[in-house]
């Protein structure tokens, strides 16, 4: 590992592909409950097709060594610093993380806002659906492609990535992340309450663990 630690890689397009059920789930769409007309399902389908047409995604990583882990702080080699409960959990028994970022790109998140603006609400909010289901199966690619460049080397990613804002990995640590990956490649910027914009964007930490453990 470390020969690619603090290099950034970026994927400048993903092929990233949602997963259908998991957009009408995000909708409240509930199988064999929800009913829908023949006209509300092909404006469905003409909402889900736009928002795929839209949606660009692309990401970047890095791997980076674990200096030190222990009860709720863990710290890394370039000097990010994260204290969290879950996600010392999460990386017991790694000795590297990885740093992962994807977006959509901005053409969509307008267009959601456009729909929404001009009273087309139910239109914006099956993009924004897709928009979001897509930015996080852009993560899933990743991590797919990285755990298939890993296990020729005897290692594995962790079975699950830990995102700033969410359990007790407070949002702030997007921040270091962001830096450490220069997002604005991507054309990603952090607001002053460390938010991505645009919004559709996903920040994510997994360990790097041994094959065998």
């Amino acid at each position: 590992m470390e020969k690619r630690n603090s290099k950034i890689k970026y994927f400048e397009s993903i092929p990233a592909v949602p997963k259908r059920e998991m957009i009408l789930s995000r909708l409240g769409y509930r199988k064999d409950i929800t009913v829908l007309g023949s006209k509300e399902l092909s404006q469905l389908e003409e909402a889900i097709e736009l928002g795929a047409s839209l949606c660009k995604p692309s990401g970047a990583y890095m791997f980076v060594p674990i200096a030190s882990l222990g009860g709720c702080e863990t710290v890394l080699d370039n000097g990010i610093f994260f204290r969290s409960q879950s996600l010392s959990k999460l990386l017991e028994d790694s000795r590297c993380v990885v740093l992962m970022a994807s977006t959509v790109g901005r053409e969509v998140t307008e267009r959601i806002f456009h729909d929404v603006n001009e009273g087309d609400a139910s239109k914006g909010l099956i993009i924004d659906s897709v928009a979001s289901q897509t930015a996080d199966a852009a993560l899933d690619w990743m991590m797919h492609f990285l755990g298939k460049m890993l296990v020729r080397e005897g290692k594995k990613l962790t079975k699950h990535r830990y995102s700033p804002g969410f359990g007790d990995l407070p949002l702030v640590y997007q921040k270091d992340i962001f830096n450490a990956l220069q997002l604005e490649r991507l054309d990603i910027a952090l607001t002053e309450k460390f938010m991505l914009v645009p919004e559709k964007s996903v920040i994510a930490i997994a360990g790097v663990e041994e094959k065998g453990s």
